[in-house]
């Protein structure tokens, strides 16, 4: 198995990172989601049309890559530290974390937003659990006989329009039971078809070395879909159906349907790009982003309290909602990490990896 550091990966874990802190924060100032709490002013009309519009492209992406790169790095460190050792380091790294969000960070949010003990819950943390799962599985599946990774040269345009119309039928399917927004367990099993199957092509492209073939030129045609059709197609279907927005989670009609293969189409096309981009012009060390993604898993576990704190902050002033958002990002991001930093020093120390 292919051993060479992936520095662009670095890169790429950073700026996801603080998507997630733009998403949630956006969310609490207006934008279509779940999120703990609202700001005391939000935006509303058009600015709050293009936000959640934002949140639809975010959400076509960044955790199905997030899985996807997770899956990329987790066969090696499985096959170099074996199974009893592998374990271990999982649920030190991620049930442990996991565990004390559930248990303790996750009710004393609540009681800072609301006054009152909220009950125990994942929140963002549903992603950490999730993982946890799925790598779980892969170590059992390596235990079975007669389970092989595909041997796939690369990623074929016969590949990719497979995964992009079996991920859309899947996504249809499921979501005729559980509509996206819709929670079991803390997770919105609505979008989880895609999250299992980047998981699953992160696993098959590490097996067959993808990130060292993968160029932008490949990337180019899915992007410039997503981009050129995909967005504007969106904005089209949300303007058009603005009456009938909650038909987009699940249902027999035809905006079900829409957005449910649009999804792998913006996924596929942006993720692509997004790898190749930083492979290309990110692919050497740099010890801030080096230092930044080592502590990304800290920030997002602790950015909840830091989005939720700069809200606030922000509320206190007489200020428009989207200068609100932009304060909040501009000037919680970077705090959140040197938080994230300090809080994973303490658990080095009681000997816990975050």
């Amino acid at each position: 198995m292919n051993k060479t550091r992936y520095y662009y990966l670095d890169a790429l874990r950073v700026f996801l990172t603080c998507i997630v802190f733009y998403h949630h924060s956006a969310i609490a100032f207006g934008a279509s989601g779940e999120w703990y709490n609202k700001a005391a002013v939000t935006t509303t009309g058009l600015t709050q049309a293009l936000l959640s519009a934002s949140m639809g492209i975010n959400q076509s992406y960044f955790m199905s890559l997030f899985f996807f790169i997770s899956a990329l790095l987790m066969p090696l460190s499985f096959h170099r530290k074996g199974t009893k050792a592998f374990i271990i380091d999982r649920f030190n790294r991620l049930g442990i974390p996991l565990a004390i969000y559930f248990f303790i960070l996750n009710p004393l949010l609540n009681y800072w937003i609301y006054g009152c003990w909220g009950g125990f819950g994942l929140g963002p943390m549903w992603f950490v659990f999730t993982l946890l799962l799925f790598e779980l599985l892969y170590v059992v599946c390596q235990k079975l006989p007669n389970i092989n990774i595909p041997k796939w040269n690369n990623p074929s345009t016969i590949g990719i329009i497979s995964f992009m119309l079996i991920s859309g039928t899947v996504a249809f399917l499921v979501r005729l039971i559980i509509p996206t927004g819709d929670s079991v367990l803390g997770l919105q099993l609505g979008y989880f078809p895609l999250y299992i199957g980047m998981y699953a092509l992160g696993i098959v492209a590490q097996h067959n070395q993808w990130m060292d073939k993968i160029n932008i030129k490949d990337s180019k045609p899915w992007f410039l879909l997503a981009i050129l059709i995909g967005i504007p197609t969106m904005l089209i279907m949300m303007g058009s159906c603005r009456d009938k927005m909650d038909n987009f989670s699940g249902g027999w009609n035809m905006q079900a349907v829409f957005y449910a293969f649009w999804e792998p189409i913006m996924c596929v096309g942006i993720s692509y790009f997004l790898l190749v981009f930083n492979k290309k012009f990110c692919n050497k060390p740099n010890r801030i982003i080096q230092k930044m993604s080592a502590n990304s898993f800290a920030f997002y576990f602790i950015h909840p309290y830091v989005v939720v704190g700069f809200t606030f902050l922000v509320g206190l002033f007489a200020i428009a909602p989207i200068t609100g958002l932009s304060v909040v990002c501009i000037l919680g991001i970077p705090v959140c990490f040197i938080i994230a930093m300090i809080i994973k020093k303490c658990f080095r120390f009681i000997g816990i990896k975050l």
